[in-house]
């Protein structure tokens, strides 16, 4: 579904998201994705993470998806896609309506320390 910049600030109104610097628009989310693809490839900068954290930029994607605008970040895709391990593990509980919601499963494989050990509490 491609939506206009008005319905996807409906959107993000409609899942809770409008009062989280959204107003920005879907160039905002695609950003924030592609920082945190860049992040989640630095091992250094994630192992302190709590799971809460990730997930949450999971959701980030899930609108991407929602609103229309997967080609934009397909080179990040690719990239996150290529870091992930355990890919027959869905650890985001949602229903949701995308079948190639591949950010939904599996973990980075370059997770360590506190993150790590949060992955091995909620994922595994």
């Amino acid at each position: 579904m491609n939506m206009t910049e008005e319905q996807l600030k409906e959107h993000l109104k409609s899942k809770g998201w409008w009062n989280c610097g959204w107003q920005q628009g879907s160039e905002l989310l695609i950003e924030r994705w592609r920082d945190f693809v860049t992040t989640v490839e630095q091992e250094e900068r994630t192992r302190n993470w709590l799971i809460d954290d990730y997930w949450i930029s999971l959701e980030v994607r899930e609108l991407i998806h929602e609103v229309g605008r997967d080609g934009a970040v397909k080179e990040e895709d690719d990239r996150f896609r290529a870091i992930l391990t355990a890919t027959d593990i869905k650890h985001h509980h949602h229903d949701r309506e995308n079948r190639n919601d591949f950010w939904n499963y599996g973990y980075p494989k370059n997770a360590t320390g506190f993150f790590y050990e949060q992955i091995r509490r909620h994922i595994l």
